[in-house]
């Protein structure tokens, strides 16, 4: 086997597929580990950082991921939005948006 075949129909050398799946999982981990520390200490909300022009569930999302606060459900459920996507989450127990 040489070649991953996605949903889409769209074919991946398996070499490229796993450097850039090594880093989306590692990212993946990352977040899901700010956001077990939040639920530990009931922290309801995160500040997401994240590219400027990157999505909330896709890169072309017209809902941007860069410093809004969202929920700490919403956030599990969008660890990241894109291979090689940067999302972390910061913890936010006032819930407010930061000021830019």
């Amino acid at each position: 086997m040489s070649r991953v075949v996605h949903r889409n129909g769209a074919r991946m050398p398996v070499r490229a597929r796993a450097e850039a799946a090594t880093p989306a999982r590692s990212a993946v981990a990352y977040n899901a580990g700010s956001l077990s520390v939040a639920r530990e200490h009931g922290i309801p909300h995160v500040e997401v950082a994240d590219g400027a022009d990157c999505g909330w569930t896709s890169h072309p999302d017209p809902d941007k991921a860069a410093r809004p606060v969202r929920t700490v459900e919403d956030a599990a459920q969008w660890p990241l939005a894109h291979a090689r996507c940067a999302r972390t989450f910061g913890l936010r127990p006032d819930g407010e948006q930061a000021s830019v």
